[in-house]
């Protein structure tokens, strides 16, 4: 007499059902759906492919559903069948494997120097002096074209920006540049100021995305003494918004505290003197933490309860090289270090970029002058992972080329799917998802 063994497990033995169905990759998963009829009423069902792809981590991947689909829908939204998983599963794939292989799309959508710029999950916003005026630009992720102009004002500007899902919130000052002309200008973010000190005034817009009005004002004051990337920083995101701004004059002109990102958790701020992070709790706005940080950082990202940081160390000749670390902001403990090979090949070290995403630690090299920057992915798991044994050479995956050497005001934000990256005028979105 036949016996089927995945009907009589699931009748009593339910949860070992699915641990021998879990073993399975998902084409053979769709293959025991064509058993028999019982096995495919089991199997087809959507909660069970969900669970599936839960296990396999496919949905720690922030909405991907909305880029998986046409539909843009979010996981809560409605009830998805196979179908739905599979494409998700599909889509992921594509994706890890298109970031593994540097595989991307390169589009440059802006011809002009951008001050700032931001992006939430389906917007990116970009800032800058068009047509005798300072705009905000708004761009689908998705077909990159603009489809909204704001400006905060004719003779303000625009110089720190963030968003999420339901609000842009803009920094901006007197237009100091296009109307008094008491600074003179160095490379976009940089400025130097002739009235050193001088408090001056700056507003904050926060603008309701949907209808694009601006529901708030707050006025603040700050020096004008320094680089703006340094003396203005404002966040947005998980019920917060923080600005960072520099009150009063600064030994040296040196700014002494940089917000580097927070979460529903913790404000994570670096200090250069000495070199810490102080981890700041969201809850209590009390100091939970302060973590030596070895070095002044230049380069710093805080997200999901991970510091990455990068820090140029002087190598043979007066040439340097970069010494990326990545920290666990929870016990302060330092997880890896990895330094970039060939110190040979760098320039002064200060402009070494870092970011991560939910899998890939992103690194950008500072180069010599005449030498091309070259975008580094590294798998972020095999980065923190105390026991691996691999170098810091083998950890990089795939490296993607930039035409243009290195500039000072180079920077990028990098999230799942894309990768938006300026350089003087020009301004780059490295699309990874893969088009559906």
């Amino acid at each position: 007499m036949e016996s089927d063994i995945l009907s009589s497990l699931k009748g009593g033995y339910p949860h070992l059902t699915e641990k021998i169905l879990n073993l399975l990759d998902a084409c053979s998963l769709a293959n025991a759906e064509l058993v028999c009829r019982q096995w495919r009423s089991y199997i087809a069902d959507g909660r069970f492919w969900k669970k599936y792809l839960l296990s396999k981590k496919v949905t720690s991947i922030p909405n991907i559903f909305s880029w998986a689909e046409y539909s843009g829908d979010n996981e809560s939204e409605r009830q998805h069948t196979k179908q739905d998983w599979m494409k998700i599963h599909n889509f992921y794939q594509k994706l890890e494997d298109n970031w593994r292989s540097a595989s991307c799309r390169q589009q440059k959508i802006v011809n002009y120097k951008v001050e700032c710029f931001s992006m939430n999950t389906k917007k990116i916003f970009t800032a800058g002096y068009v047509e005798n005026q300072w705009n905000i630009k708004t761009w689908n992720r998705k077909s990159l074209h603009c489809e909204r102009n704001f400006t905060d004002g004719e003779k303000l500007q625009i110089v720190s920006m963030d968003c999420d899902d339901d609000f842009l919130v803009t920094m901006s000052i007197d237009d100091w540049h296009h109307d008094r002309g008491d600074h003179y200008y160095v490379t976009p973010g940089y400025y130097r100021f002739d009235t050193i000190g001088l408090p001056s005034v700056s507003t904050i817009f926060v603008r309701e995305l949907q209808s694009g009005e601006v529901i708030q004002k707050i006025l603040g004051n700050f020096s004008r003494v320094g680089s703006y990337d340094n003396i203005f920083k404002i966040c947005v995101g998980h019920g917060l918004l923080i600005s960072h701004q520099v009150v009063g004059e600064l030994p040296n002109d040196r700014v002494n505290l940089v917000l580097i990102g927070h979460d529903e958790n913790y404000i994570v701020v670096h200090r250069s003197n000495p070199p810490r992070f102080e981890i700041i709790s969201t809850s209590s706005l009390n100091l939970t933490r302060t973590i030596d940080a070895f070095d002044d950082c230049r380069s710093a990202k805080y997200k999901d309860g991970l510091i990455v940081s990068g820090f140029p160390q002087r190598g043979t000749r007066g040439r340097s090289c970069c010494i990326i670390r990545i920290w666990d902001a929870e016990t302060g403990l330092c997880l890896r270090e990895i330094q970039e090979p060939d110190p040979k090949l760098y320039g002064n070290g200060y402009h070494h970029l870092v970011g991560f995403t939910t899998n890939y630690l992103i690194t950008v090299p500072d180069l010599s002058m005449f030498k091309k920057r070259v975008i580094k992915i590294r798998d972020l798991s095999a980065a923190i992972d105390l026991h691996s044994n691999q170098t810091s050479a083998s950890t990089v995956l795939a490296t993607l080329k930039r035409d243009l050497d290195k500039s000072r005001c180079d920077c990028f934000i990098v999230d799942d799917f894309q990768l938006v990256y300026f350089h003087e005028q020009e301004f780059v979105v490295y699309s990874f998802a893969p088009q559906v």
